[in-house]
């Protein structure tokens, strides 16, 4: 069954009316009902299907307050006087074998019914000697397959097909039910329904014209005949209260007559809460089918299997045409940024390609030929000086530590480093150094060299004197050892 709720469509000889409810299945959206002309449909059968389905779009298209589409789950409700109800026993069997068990009874009941019906059964309660209380329905299928073939005619698909009767009971508040023994009133314009129903549960249910009622002389009397057949049919079970329920405006008035004759009576309570339609009661028969496939609860379906098989393609079919609607449209919408990208890539390949096209050609200009060559040069030379750099660079370093190391009273008269290329260290092997000069006393030369030959690069000098016997104003020289 669908998720959300069907609309519900019921009709006998004299009207038709169609009911959509919100999803949560407490609010009246849409609603209609037509009057059929005489002849249209005779003991609840279609007569004439041509002018049944043109009063069918009428109905959808005038609904209140708004058209509704046709493009919908439906169940149609069958009127009682074309019901068979009949209620029988079998054992407490465990397990699976209780199904096998009522599918033999109802075999065996099948030549007591109408040659050409439907059936589906429902387990309804226990005896006080525990056995299974089922009850079997049964519907012609001539009446089914009109029903179905009209309305798939017009785009509806029909998802259930149930007796009036259970609608009735589906739309009135499930506490007005539940652990009562009840007779069930449903009144019409110009008809009644009868039911005795047990905790929500129907177990028969009598249709009546307006004329047959009249003939008993009032409402009441015919109340209290069905009380007394219920009675004697079911005498563990008699019924304990009457519940009106209806589309008539008198309702209110008849609960008010029976309780004046001692009858308990209660008026019926819509499962509805509100509607958007204007002047209207919640108690229609169409509305407690539209209902019927929201509720979780298991309940009879008179649809025959192929049709239900058909239902169940039809809904698989629309879900795989809506996932390849999304994924045509996926694609579609990929392909678009694809092709997007694509132009703007081309865009930026030929703005590339127009660029380098001129820088080729502005390569290939002799003044730009100049400025390679030029450039070439440059780099070498600036090779050449970063490589001099390397060979020569740290100097000034050198230059620093021995003005820190160089006391007063000698003078350096000169400092010669040679390096042979590559070389970036004076300790380096290949590389001397020399330096030269004058002093006052030889201490201070002494005190000078001492000094020198502790910073890094110095360590391999040697000192030699001028002169060996002056101790003033000598002249002297440091070198490393590869200048001796």
């Amino acid at each position: 069954m669908p998720a959300k709720p069907s609309l519900g469509l019921y009709f006998n000889d004299n009207f038709i009316e169609l009911s959509q409810v919100s999803a949560d299945g407490k609010r009246l959206h849409r609603f209609n009902q037509l009057i059929l002309p005489q002849g249209l449909v005779i003991n609840s059968e279609i007569v004439n299907k041509s002018s049944f389905v043109q009063l069918l779009r009428q109905l959808f298209d005038t609904a209140k307050p708004g058209p509704i589409s046709m493009n919908e789950d439906v169940v149609i409700g069958v009127n009682d006087s074309r019901v068979f109800l009949s209620e029988f026993t079998v054992p407490n069997i465990p397990g699976k074998n209780i199904n096998d068990a009522i599918e033999y009874q109802v075999r065996n009941l099948l030549p007591v019914l109408p040659s050409g019906v439907e059936t589906d059964w429902q387990i309804i309660g226990k005896t006080t000697d525990g056995l299974i209380e089922v009850l079997l329905a049964a519907i012609p299928r001539s009446i089914i397959d009109s029903c179905v073939s009209v309305c798939t005619s017009v785009g509806l698909r029909v998802v259930g097909v149930e007796p009036a009767v259970f609608a009735n009971i589906r739309i009135i508040e499930q506490e007005q039910l539940v652990g009562r023994n009840q007779l069930l009133v449903y009144l019409g314009e110009n008809f009644g329904v009868f039911s005795f129903i047990t905790s929500g549960n129907p177990r028969f249910s009598d249709f009546l014209p307006q004329e047959e009622i009249n003939k008993t002389g009032d409402i009441s009397k015919t109340v209290i005949a069905y009380i007394n057949f219920a009675n004697s049919k079911h005498p563990n079970r008699s019924i304990n209260e009457v519940i009106i329920s209806g589309t008539r405006q008198d309702i209110d008035k008849m609960v008010e007559d029976l309780k004046a004759q001692n009858i308990l009576a209660v008026k019926a309570l819509s499962r509805l809460a509100k509607t958007e339609v204007v002047n209207h009661t919640l108690l229609h028969t169409s509305h407690g089918l539209a209902l019927k496939t929201l509720d979780q609860v298991a309940s009879l379906n008179l649809l025959p299997v192929d049709f239900r098989l058909d239902a169940i393609k039809d809904h698989l079919i629309r879900v795989w045409k809506l996932m390849m609607d999304f994924l045509i449209i996926l694609s579609l919408a990929g392909l678009a940024g694809l092709f997007y990208l694509g132009q703007q890539n081309a865009s930026k390949q030929a703005i590339l390609k127009s660029t380098y096209d001129q820088y080729v050609q502005q390569l290939k200009l002799n003044e730009s030929k100049t400025l390679i060559d030029q450039a070439d040069k440059l780099n070498q030379i600036t090779g050449r000086l970063i490589s001099l750099r390397e060979v020569t660079g740290g100097e000034e370093n050198i230059l620093k530590e021995l003005s820190a190391i160089t006391p007063t009273g000698i003078t350096l008269t000169s400092f010669i480093i040679s390096r042979n290329p590559g070389l970036k260290k004076m300790s380096d092997p290949g590389s001397s150094w020399v330096i030269t000069g004058t002093a006052s006393s030889r201490p201070l030369v002494l005190n000078f060299f001492n000094n020198l030959i502790t910073n890094k690069g110095f360590e391999d000098g040697k000192l030699y004197f001028g002169s060996l016997e002056k101790d003033t104003g000598l002249t002297f020289r440091v070198a490393n050892v590869s200048t001796k």
